[in-house]
C-alpha cells in the first residue's frame, strides 16, 4: 500500500520545531530605547534594564559631531518574555521618561 499525497495536508515535520531564521527571530530580544538622557553611559542603560531579565547587549548611538550619543539606542535582553514584558513598561532613566519598544 502506498501513502497517498493529498495537497494542503500536514506532515510530521510541518510541525515539528524549526530553528527560526528570520529578522525576527535574530533581533526578537532586542529592545528600541529612546529619549535617553545625554548624561547616560551604555553602563547606566545596561544597568537599569538589568532589573528586567539578563541584559546581553548595550549600544548607544554615538554622534560624530559631539563626543556624546544620540539619546536612542538598543538593548538586548536573554529572553522573550522579559523583552515583551520590558516594552510595556513604563521606564526613567536617570529621572527622565524613555520610550520602549520591542524592535522586531
Amino acid at each position: 500500500m502506498t501513502a497517498e499525497m493529498v495537497v494542503g495536508s500536514a506532515s510530521a515535520d510541518d510541525y515539528a520545531a524549526k530553528p527560526l531564521t528570520s529578522l525576527a527571530a535574530k533581533w526578537g530580544k532586542r529592545l528600541f530605547t529612546g529619549c535617553i538622557p545625554i548624561e547616560s553611559t551604555v553602563d547606566n542603560v545596561q544597568l537599569y534594564f538589568s532589573q528586567f531579565g539578563y541584559v546581553l547587549d548595550g549600544y548607544l548611538a554615538k554622534d560624530g559631531r559631539k563626543m556624546c550619543h544620540r539619546g536612542f539606542g538598543f538593548v538586548t535582553l536573554s529572553d522573550e518574555i522579559s523583552t515583551e514584558y520590558t516594552s510595556q513598561k513604563v521606564h526613567r532613566i536617570r529621572g527622565q521618561m524613555c520610550v520602549c519598544y520591542h524592535d522586531m
